[in-house]
């Protein structure tokens, strides 16, 4: 047990050490969201014009039936950024969903990346909880990116959450796993303050720590973002469109899920 205090402090040390250098790490600069051409953005062009026009009509359907929005986005690079980041930049940047009602979903798929999202409105988050997002991907989507059918993974994933925010979307049974408590571990009392504390800290870095291409070094490095994160205010920049679609000034706040294949 002293051992395991141990090490924890000098986690601990190192963690507030690390944080305390941050302005001396180098940041990445916030990329330029690309412009919302319609309810399909295939900029990864991974998607026949025969199923983007199909995509795009269900997607208009359910928004005349809700007024929900939806956009589907595939990217052709994360450019180094987790792509909850991105998640969360283009819902917000583009403001999906109504305003007030925060009623938007961002279906995020980056090929190159081998890595899908979707981003879910603060307003939909009871009708398409994480969990349920999850379900969509790792049962929808993934099974077909896998054998190289990225049209049907996308167009499933997309008839997935229209069934989620339904109400009849039918998550996959999950394997009940149970334990006797025969091989726990109980933490003694004095120990908890210092887990908490060296957790609280580690979990703030992790949460800052971000990757980016260094040119010169010709390979991925890391650094801490001191920023909290994609800014809601970027809504107002990057609202313009084409195709007769614009979002409606929907927020987002990180709810959703991650999947890669």
């Amino acid at each position: 047990m002293v051992a395991i205090i141990k090490a924890l402090c000098r986690m601990t040390v190192l963690a507030v050490l690390l944080l305390a250098g941050q302005p001396f790490i180098a940041r990445a600069e916030t990329p330029a969201l690309p412009a919302l051409t319609g309810r399909v953005v295939d900029l990864a062009g991974i998607l026949s014009q025969s199923v983007e026009t199909a995509l795009s009509a269900k997607i208009e359907a359910h928004e005349n039936a809700t007024g929900g929005q939806i956009v589907v986005v595939t990217l052709p690079d994360l450019m180094g950024r987790p792509i909850e980041d991105w998640g969360l930049m283009l819902g917000r940047g583009w403001g999906i969903g109504q305003k007030g009602k925060d009623n938007g979903i961002v279906f995020l798929i980056a090929p190159k990346d081998r890595e899908l999202r979707i981003e879910v409105g603060y307003g939909l988050e009871g009708s398409l909880p994480d969990a349920t997002a999850n379900a969509i991907i790792q049962s929808n989507v993934i099974p077909h990116f896998k054998r190289g059918d990225m049209e049907g993974g996308v167009a499933a994933g997309l008839d997935g959450i229209l069934a989620a925010l339904d109400g009849t979307y039918k998550p996959p049974s999950q394997p009940n796993y149970a334990h006797d408590g025969s091989h726990g571990f109980v933490v003694p009392d004095p120990v908890i303050p210092f887990l908490f504390f060296g957790g609280a800290i580690m979990v703030g870095l992790l949460m800052s720590l971000r990757r980016r291409w260094d040119k010169e070094r010709n390979r991925y490095v890391w650094y801490v973002d001191r920023s909290t994160g994609p800014s809601s205010s970027r809504s107002s920049s990057f609202g313009s469109s084409g195709g007769g679609f614009s979002g409606g000034g929907g927020s987002f706040g990180g709810g959703g899920a991650s999947g890669k294949w």
